[in-house]
């Protein structure tokens, strides 16, 4: 059947019907690598009646989507304009790749119009006693738990990690001055007048005068930040899905290649280095 007019296209399309599963991922990684010629022809697919083949392009529209979503998350992580709402969104949706950005968009509308009636919060007291109200509780940065750096999960589970709480607080205070810090080891929300709110410490606001020492973060150091966490839960629990998507996202390396950095068996062994996979400085 003649779906294409490219001649190569069309006989990978035609292959995506194949008893044989292996022959139907080899067309759909060659169909992967001709994506921008694609058109609209995996939409004319789905709308035929063999539900082998639109099983398949189902499957290859995801990794389509997926790959969509690393690109844009990468180009968003270099706009001088960076967005902090935003990137927290993508960073959900690197990880929870079946949720939809309009539906993360109403979650946090909600949270938001809930705290404040629809407008910021005016002061670190206000954000407290928010905090506290809906019970949100704030966890020590740890990779075992990734669902803590989610915003769509935290929002609804009311715990997440510091960090991406502070994120949170610093969305829903009218402060422009406001920044998030890590002081004392922890991450905090300062205000402009110096003082410190802190998720750890059950949403305790503390006045640690000028002579305490803190790091500031941007918007885009933190969702990096947030990124990284789940990067390195990918890594220790092999969730090579995981490892590939957002590591992409990361780096801005090409659709299917992973980091370099990464040791094997993220990446083919160096046959040209001394001992080769079992090479223990290989990280």
């Amino acid at each position: 059947m003649k779906f294409h007019p490219d001649k190569d296209i069309d006989s990978l399309l035609n292959l995506l019907d194949d008893e044989d599963d292996a022959v139907a991922v080899y067309a759909m990684g060659e169909l992967l690598d001709r994506e921008q010629k694609l058109g609209d022809v995996l939409g004319v697919l789905q709308e035929l009646p063999d539900a082998r083949l639109r099983k398949r392009v189902h499957q290859l529209q995801a990794a389509i989507t997926l790959r969509n979503r690393r690109r844009r998350f990468r180009a968003m992580l270099e706009q001088p304009d960076f967005q902090l709402k935003q990137g927290l969104i993508e960073v959900h949706l690197q990880w929870f790749d079946n949720d939809s950005r309009p539906e993360l968009e109403k979650r946090w509308a909600l949270f938001f119009s809930s705290a404040g009636n629809g407008v910021p919060l005016e002061s670190l007291e206000s954000i407290s006693s928010w905090m506290r109200k809906c019970g949100m509780m704030a966890q020590a940065e740890s990779t075992m738990i990734p669902e803590y750096y989610c915003i769509g999960t935290v929002l609804d589970g009311c715990q997440g990690a510091a960090s991406l709480l502070c994120a949170v607080s610093l969305l829903l205070l009218s402060d422009p001055s406001a920044q998030v810090v890590r002081v004392l080891g922890e991450f905090a929300l300062r205000d402009s007048q110096g003082r410190f709110l802190m998720p750890l410490r059950d949403w305790r606001i503390e006045d640690a005068g000028s002579a305490v020492e803190y790091e500031s973060w941007d918007a885009r150091s933190l969702v990096k930040f947030i990124s990284h966490m789940l990067f390195s839960h990918a890594v220790a629990s092999d969730s090579f899905r995981y490892i590939q998507t957002i590591g992409q996202a990361l780096t801005g390396v090409p659709d299917g290649v992973l980091p370099e950095t990464l040791p094997y068996p993220y990446r083919a062994a160096d046959e040209d280095v001394p001992g080769g996979e079992n090479d223990g400085d290989s990280m």
